[in-house]
């Protein structure tokens, strides 16, 4: 959104509006919303506090919130800052805004490097070292706030003024606020509406006036006193917030779907053990020598595209956390080539929609020359941040971490609950680990009683090596034609891979090669030049079997007991449903991270993400809708709405 400085301050002319007061922003910050919430007294003593608001604009009040948390909360504690707007600013703008405040230089650089842009959705920044959480929820505010899975502790309620943008202080939007809270919630907000007083009260808070800041003579505070009656949606997922006897947790896998989720919960301070049953970690999909990250877009918006693109964002701002060197991994691009008449429509479809240059852009047959330093002469598509890692190295960086203890040689047949904790149990029943959770992420081994009945399809993959003397240059990018080709950097090339679906064992076949090699030649004829010995130029890299689910959504979240979910779902479908005490439908501490295909690289970091955030009962970091798409529980939930579970 344009905007433009007045007296420095910022304006809106869309609105009519400025940003915050002309007298002193971070100062009207700090009166009405820091104090009008009683902070930073409430957080003495306190493990996490989750704070929303809605209109996160310039970002000063987050900023102010964080420099206010990083001076007086405890060290151990963690925030989460959960903020709407619809109209979401450049990094360029939101530079300008806070250099009219030195004093939060230092935090505006470091929110500015995990900005995520102007695209929609939910985005996860963590900042300061893991104290501070910011999920951004790009969109209108009633949407995004139906969309919101989280308990809130208080609200920055600052749209632009309520004559000038009704659409954030009307009853949808109030609703919502009303139903994300519980009692003891807070609000504060710089206006004094009759008809927001009105729909705060029906919503449960207490409303009072208190002094403005500045020239304002009065604003709102209130505090809910009764959670409002709320129908709960979608009650099949909901899984009541568990408070754990310890934070201890184990994770069967050392893959990258595993680790992900161990590392995730060891940086919220978890101890975790991780179960492998091969010598080493990465042994199966995660095996690759080298592999792709890139963001998977359809030709009009789908959940697959979003989810997909929530988790590309996140990746990134991952990799530059842990990776910033770029030891293992390059951003090198994405050549998407369009080699036929669909897929030059698909790219032509793709590049009418409103998506940013640094994350898609068309190029020419020429231009994809030019990118790749190779003879392609297609047309396409590419994606600039997008390329490559070596998996091993990845996942041997997340699990250095102090908190997360590697098991290799260690097999689990079995898991069963104690009545307080989980036990992962041997061959012959020895008991390998006891923990109050217990996370299945063991790729294709999946044959245990708490995940038998899940609808897992494995695809048999192979990538080849390529010998660099066969090709007549090595790309500067990742080329993607009816394959993918790899460049490194140095040694072989990788090509690949096949796509088997239904074949359960992996078992590397020299046609597998072949194939890789052909789609090259048919692909790529300019860019291969005559080999001397094919047969000794190329090599298989990696075989390996990957599941996928019938959506080609991951599977993620908590496990259910499928025969009690079953039994409870006719209750479910009341409108007064809550959900027994005992919450018999989810046996407690039970979760899976499965079926990443051949995204894993991509997407399982904001997978980690969320069974972290799941696990410790924190706002979720995409949209109810997202989570409820990858939930395990979707296809047994799929089939009682049919009549045919």
């Amino acid at each position: 959104m344009k905007i433009e400085f007045i007296d420095n301050t910022p304006y809106s002319p869309q609105y009519r509006d400025v940003y915050f007061s002309r007298e002193d922003g971070l100062a009207e910050a700090r009166h009405v919303f820091l104090a009008g919430n009683c902070l930073p007294e409430r957080w003495a003593g306190c493990s996490s506090f989750t704070i929303a608001e809605i209109g996160f604009g310039t970002g000063l009040n987050f900023l102010a919130t964080w420099q206010c948390w990083s001076r007086y909360a405890p060290a151990s504690a963690r925030l989460h800052f959960v903020s709407v707007e619809k109209h979401p600013l450049e990094s360029a703008t939101l530079k300008a805004c806070h250099a009219l405040f030195p004093e939060l230089g230092s935090l505006s650089r470091e929110l500015r490097a995990a900005w995520p842009g102007t695209l929609p959705g939910f985005h996860r920044c963590i900042l300061d070292g893991g104290r501070v959480t910011l999920t951004l929820c790009h969109g209108d505010a009633a949407d995004a706030l139906r969309e919101l899975v989280a308990g809130v502790d208080c609200w920055y309620l600052d749209g632009f003024a309520p004559a000038r943008n009704p659409g954030v202080w009307n009853e949808r939007v109030l609703r919502e606020v009303g139903r994300l809270g519980r009692p003891g919630t807070t609000f504060a907000t710089f206006t004094v509406a009759g008809r927001v007083r009105r729909e705060l009260t029906a919503q449960g808070f207490h409303v009072r006036k208190t002094p403005g800041f500045g020239s304002k003579r009065e604003m709102l505070v209130g505090v809910m006193e009764a959670a409002p009656a709320c129908r709960l949606r979608e009650p099949w997922f909901r899984t009541l917030s568990m408070q754990f006897p310890a934070r201890d947790a184990i994770v069967v896998g050392a893959g990258i779907a595993g680790v992900q989720v161990a590392r995730h919960l060891a940086d919220r301070g978890w101890s975790v053990t991780v179960l492998e049953r091969h010598g080493k970690p990465s042994m199966e999909a995660s095996g690759s020598p080298m592999a792709v990250f890139s963001p998977l877009l359809t030709t009009r918006p789908s959940r697959e595209e979003q989810y997909s693109l929530q988790s590309f964002v996140y990746l990134l701002h991952h990799l530059k956390a842990l990776d910033p060197d770029r030891m293992f991994h390059r951003r090198c691009g994405v050549l998407e080539l369009s080699m036929t008449d669909e897929r030059r429509q698909r790219a032509e479809r793709v590049a009418s929609r409103p998506l940013p240059a640094w994350l898609v852009h068309p190029v020419t047959g020429e231009q994809a020359n030019a990118i790749s330093s190779a003879e392609c002469g297609f047309p396409g598509l590419f994606y600039p941040e997008a390329g490559w890692i070596r998996p091993g190295q990845w996942i041997q960086r997340l699990h250095s971490h102090p908190n997360i203890t590697l098991r290799t040689g260690s097999a689990v047949y079995d898991a069963g609950h104690d009545g307080t904790a989980w036990q992962a149990l041997d061959g012959n029943g020895k008991v390998l680990h006891t923990a109050p959770v217990l996370v299945f992420a063991s790729g294709r081994s999946m044959d245990w009683r708490q995940t038998r009945w899940l609808p897992f399809t494995p695809v048999v993959g192979q990538s080849t090596f390529i010998d660099a003397g066969m090709l007549r240059v090595r790309p500067d990018c990742v080329i993607r034609h009816h394959g993918h080709l790899l460049p490194g950097n140095g040694g072989p090339l990788l090509a690949g891979s096949t796509y088997q679906r239904g074949h359960g064992k992996a078992v590397a076949d020299p046609a597998a090669d072949a194939e890789n090699l052909t789609g090259l030649e048919t692909s790529l004829p300019g860019l291969l030049a005559e080999p001397a010995d094919a047969g000794r130029a190329v090599s298989t890299a990696h075989c390996a079997v990957r599941m996928s689910s019938e959506n080609r959504l991951p599977l993620v979240g908590a496990l259910p007991d499928p025969e009690r979910l079953s039994a409870e779902y006719p209750r479910m479908l009341g409108r007064n449903y809550r959900p027994p005490a005992g919450n018999p439908v989810y046996p407690p501490g039970l979760y899976i991270s499965a079926a990443w295909g051949s995204r894993g690289m991509t997407n399982a970091a904001l997978g980690g993400e969320l069974l972290a955030s799941l696990i410790c009962g924190e706002p979720l970091p995409l949209q109810a809708s997202l989570a409820h798409a990858t939930h395990p529980a979707r296809s047994l939930v799929r089939a009682l709405k049919r009549g045919t579970g």
